[in-house]
């Protein structure tokens, strides 16, 4: 398929806005496409159709600050994992969010991206999966989990993202032919972690968490 790719503008005015978008990663690396919200207002209608329209599973990637701020820690010491994904302890707010449906969930991934929440707040484990960006993003590791907090902080918003792999009818990873036409069915904008990559060079941005501190 060609001219099947959004611009990081548009991918940004539309997370901004409460929305979700596509993202894929090289087709040398994974050759996967994931969903990807905000956290910082994420709603349960969001939640639910991301789950809805992916069948993956739902991570919440943030800085390194905010894990650290929150008693977030990794769920083993020596990973094996092949692609040195950040998995944390599961999580859930220790308040009123303290189950799987999409309300408990978005209110949980808010709360995450609250700068006053601490981590007496959360109890573990939960039903919110933890990742955590490496300091300096995209440009430490190209991996939905950085480049979703890199698009957070390029959004201006706290550096806690939502996103979730998307898998075909037939229960095998969506790539790129498929994720064009859900994006043109699902009406979201359809961008590569390598066009957020041009984006910052293009815009002299050295590392996305350098725009802003705020919640970091």
């Amino acid at each position: 398929m060609q001219n099947q790719f959004s611009t990081v503008e548009e991918a940004l005015n539309h997370l901004v806005n409460g929305g979700y978008i596509i993202l894929a990663d090289d087709e040398s690396r994974e050759n996967e496409g994931d969903l990807v919200a905000l956290g910082d207002n994420i709603s349960a209608d969001t939640v639910y159709e991301m789950l809805k329209e992916a069948n993956g599973l739902m991570c919440v990637p943030v800085s390194e600050k905010i894990a650290d701020r929150l008693g977030f820690r990794p769920m083993v010491k020596h990973s094996t994992d092949p692609n040195q994904t950040p998995f944390m302890v599961t999580a859930d707010g220790s308040l009123s969010a303290t189950g799987v449906s999409a309300f408990d969930r978005a209110a949980t991934i808010r709360h995450i991206a609250n700068p006053t929440a601490k981590a007496t707040d959360f109890n573990h484990p939960g039903h919110i999966q933890p990742l955590y960006a490496q300091p300096r993003g995209l440009r430490d590791r190209t991996g939905h989990t950085e480049a979703s907090v890199d698009l957070a902080y390029l959004a201006g918003k706290a550096p806690v993202a939502v996103i979730i792999e998307v898998l075909k009818d037939d229960g095998t990873m969506a790539r790129r032919d498929d994720l064009a036409i859900l994006a043109k069915r699902v009406q979201v904008p359809f961008i590569t972690i390598n066009q957020i990559i041009k984006y910052m060079d293009a815009n002299g941005i050295d590392a996305a968490a350098d725009l802003t501190k705020v919640n970091a």
